[in-house]
């Protein structure tokens, strides 16, 4: 194990035959970690480089799922809010390029250049389906969806890493839009980041099944009610709820979600370095949106 890496504990209070065999299995899959002993010199933590955190974790939760002679219930990650800080920092930015849309001298033109008109998207302008999340009717919609987003999305940045997470929500949420313009035809308008909201709640709640299985399946649904509640309290300015884009986000994220879910099982997808390109990748997608929607 290098040196110069933070080691973070991922379970701690082991008695010593609990703490040999995750180290076992750690050790089956090259993750390289290290057990401490704690100041009562009875108990036990296992350690890894915070790049290796969410892959050990996930090893160990599949060792004690699929081993009936486990000596404990799969661990649960502790809900530590490490990326919240670049929650909040990347949550305000959109903010703020979605507030723009408000400025009297703009909204007109874009609303024209980056509303999801489902006729124009058939009719191959896709990039709506991107663009169209950062307009909002009013600030009561505008508001009500960043309330939201500020909670959802910082869950899902906890299970995922910032930059993955984004990569979820934009993809999924593009693609719900793009299958609500299908469903709709021609002469169908949405806009808000309801979608994008929707399209994190499915990610989230599949990748919870799939990694954590039942018990992951009963947070992910109890994270479904709290946004359909949310939704019902706050609603989305002006009465206007496209109910079937928040559908297709939802499955469209879920769909999504299900695919990583099962990637992370043989790849490092939540590591830095995934993080880093698939942030940049995001990034990318909703930038060159707006430059297409502008040409």
């Amino acid at each position: 194990m290098s040196q110069n890496q933070r080691l973070v504990d991922i379970l701690d209070q082991l008695d010593k035959e609990k703490a040999r065999i995750y180290s076992l299995v750690l050790t089956a899959r090259n993750i390289p970690h290290l057990i401490e002993v704690s100041s009562h010199k009875t108990l036990f933590k296992v350690k890894v480089e915070k790049d290796f955190e969410q892959i050990a974790l996930n090893e160990i939760r599949l060792y004690c799922q699929e081993n009936y002679t486990c000596l404990s219930k799969a661990p649960r990650k502790p809900t530590r809010f490490k990326n919240l800080k670049g929650s909040v920092i990347s949550i305000l930015i959109l903010a703020c390029v979605a507030s723009v849309t408000f400025r009297s001298e703009v909204r007109d033109l874009l609303m024209n250049r980056w509303a999801a008109d489902s006729s124009r998207i058939i009719e191959g302008e896709t990039y709506r389906t991107v663009t169209s999340l950062f307009l909002h009717a009013d600030p009561a919609h505008f508001f009500s969806n960043l309330f939201m987003a500020g909670l959802f999305f910082t869950i899902l940045f906890e299970e995922t890493g910032i930059g993955a997470g984004w990569f979820l929500i934009f993809c999924g949420a593009a693609a719900g839009n793009y299958l609500n313009a299908l469903m709709f035809g021609y002469g169908h308008v949405s806009i808000g980041l309801s979608t994008a909201i929707f399209s994190c709640i499915g990610a989230y709640s599949a990748l919870r099944a799939v990694v954590y299985k039942a018990e992951g399946a009963k947070d992910a649904f109890k994270v479904v009610l709290s946004g359909l509640a949310l939704l019902g309290l706050l609603g989305t300015g002006e009465g206007r709820v496209d109910i079937s884009a928040h559908f297709y986000g939802f499955v469209s994220g879920f769909t999504l979600g299900v695919v990583a879910g099962f990637l992370s099982r043989f790849v490092p997808v939540w590591d830095r370095f995934m993080n880093f390109v698939l942030g940049v990748a995001a990034v990318t997608v909703v930038l060159l949106s707006m430059v297409a929607s502008l040409l």
